[in-house]
């Protein structure tokens, strides 16, 4: 009996000391560059959050611009919101980048105010439009879209300009 409980101990302290769920010995201590390459990874993966989130604006990409387009430029602006746009490149007149000729710009601008309407019922209709045109356009061109959009009912017009 009493050779067979040596055996036992033996055999268990050997099995004790190649364990892996519970290592005793000193071989088998967790590595300090596993930590440190964890660590790495994770301030990359914030400075790339980060970065991604200072980069996309919020309020998304307003004008499409042409390459021949020049927009004036000013010394005092606000930052552009969301509203209707009517663009004039090239001779040719966008209303929301829906090409349309210049007799039909009053009723595709009723249209998007009832348009408006429909989807904020509970809303007062805020009646801004935003004009972007080349900064060599004639007077008689922008004072027919201006009058247009007044007629139309949209009181405010906002123009798209480059800050200095």
């Amino acid at each position: 009996m009493m050779g067979s409980a040596s055996v036992k101990t033996t055999m268990f302290s050997s099995m004790a000391n190649i364990s892996i769920l519970n290592p005793k010995n000193k071989r088998h201590k967790k590595s300090i560059f596993a930590d440190l390459l964890l660590t790495a990874l994770i301030d990359a993966f914030s400075i790339l959050v980060i970065f991604l989130l200072m980069s996309f604006s919020s309020s998304g990409e307003v004008l499409s611009m042409g390459k021949n387009m020049e927009l004036p430029k000013a010394g005092l602006g606000i930052m552009l919101e969301r509203h209707p746009i009517i663009k004039i490149e090239e001779n040719k007149l966008f209303l929301e980048d829906k090409e349309i000729q210049q007799e039909q710009l009053v009723s595709e601008m009723m249209k998007l105010r009832e348009q408006y309407k429909e989807t904020h019922p509970h809303q007062e209709y805020p009646g801004i439009v935003t004009i972007q045109a080349d900064r060599r356009l004639k007077y008689e061109q922008m004072n027919s879209i201006v009058l247009a959009s007044g007629n139309a009912g949209f009181s405010e017009i906002k123009f798209a300009i480059l800050m200095k």
